[in-house]
């Protein structure tokens, strides 16, 4: 085998060649349209988490290989000086130790595949990797071989969703999860407050170490927040997890519209107002504001581009109830004021 850049085990058996390295990572994609229109209709802010609870395991072996993102290299994580041929990593690792952590390095090494016959045949072979991020692609291979002091205590949250895939991409995640809690407490960026990709890559580290609180709050951001088609970034989290969130998030957006509209046709045809006055006014005063909202003649449609239940919730919460006075007698008002002088949800 040609000469390693980085040296795991100096009595490998296996090297571990990564081409392509640091490839972009859970990119920003425009936001795009699901096969089909969800039908639910939820009338509350869709705080609820998806279906999928981040208790469940990923699967044992992912379909695709991700890309990773050409990051700045974290503080924390040691260099090494690696000597870079053909833009590619040469990793002398274990192939006892592969084994033992990893079921797809298994597979790889005893299941009948051509890098398990040179194995056996020679005592050596090198296994393709492609585009992982370097540091994140070792710091799993140092944990899988125990090498505790060389793993570094604080990583972004970024190299932490890295790190994730990788060990959801070649089921280790048992070896991995012994330091996440460590991670996770030293992160420095707390969940988001608005939809970006930092949100997104919050949402998968939940989801895969299993943390449900967080997990919960991240897909209630996503699902309030989001102007669009809330994608997964490239990264493996469960497409049932998306379709959950995006039915959510354009179920709530569509109740909402229908309460407005359900509540001026009331208004209109005098089942809602204590009296002509009361629903001519305010059906008036309705009709005024949903047309200055573009809730009227350029009624939404799913899947609601441009708009997140959040904002719309706070539109209608200042639609202004109008004021009049009624006469008392002939020569006295009294300001008028009944339940249904006001816009309430």
């Amino acid at each position: 085998m040609d000469r390693a850049t980085h040296v795991i085990d100096p009595d490998g058996e296996v090297m571990i060649v990564l081409q392509n390295p640091n490839a972009p990572f859970a990119e920003l994609e425009p936001a795009e349209e699901p096969a089909e229109e969800p039908a639910e209709e939820p009338g509350e802010e869709p705080a609820e988490e998806p279906a999928e609870e981040p208790a469940e395991e990923p699967a044992e072996e992912p379909a695709e290989e991700p890309a990773e993102e050409p990051a700045e290299e974290p503080a924390e994580e040691p260099g090494e000086g690696p000597v870079v041929e053909e833009n590619c990593f040469r990793i002398l690792v274990s192939a006892k130790h592969l084994i033992l952590a990893s079921s797809v390095f298994k597979k790889i090494l005893t299941g009948g595949w051509k890098e398990s016959i040179t194995y056996l045949r020679k005592g050596s072979v090198e296994i393709s990797a492609d585009s992982w991020d370097i540091d994140a692609l070792l710091i799993m291979l140092r944990i899988i071989h125990c090498q505790s002091h060389q793993i570094p205590r604080k990583l972004t949250l970024e190299m932490l969703a890295k790190v994730a895939v990788l060990a959801d991409y070649y089921d280790c995640r048992k070896a991995v999860v012994f330091f996440a809690d460590t991670w996770i407490n030293a992160l420095d960026e707390p969940i988001p407050t608005t939809y970006s990709r930092d949100l997104i890559l919050w949402l998968w580290v939940a989801w895969y170490f299993h943390l449900p609180a967080s997990f919960k709050e991240a897909t209630s951001t996503a699902m309030s927040l989001s102007n669009g088609w809330i994608g997964n970034l490239g990264l493996p989290i469960p497409e049932e997890i998306i379709r959950s969130m995006n039915d959510k998030r354009q179920g709530a957006i569509a109740g909402l519209i229908s309460r407005l509209e359900e509540t001026r046709d009331e208004l209109q045809n005098g089942s809602k107002g204590c009296g002509f006055e009361c629903s001519s006014i305010m059906y008036g005063a309705l009709t005024k504001q949903m047309h200055s909202n573009d809730l009227l003649s350029l009624r939404p449609v799913a899947p609601f581009p441009d708009l997140n239940y959040r904002s719309l919730m706070q539109k209608v919460l200042s639609f202004r109830s109008p004021v009049w006075y009624g006469p008392v007698s002939y020569y006295s008002n009294y300001r008028h004021s009944c339940r249904y002088s006001t816009f309430k949800l």
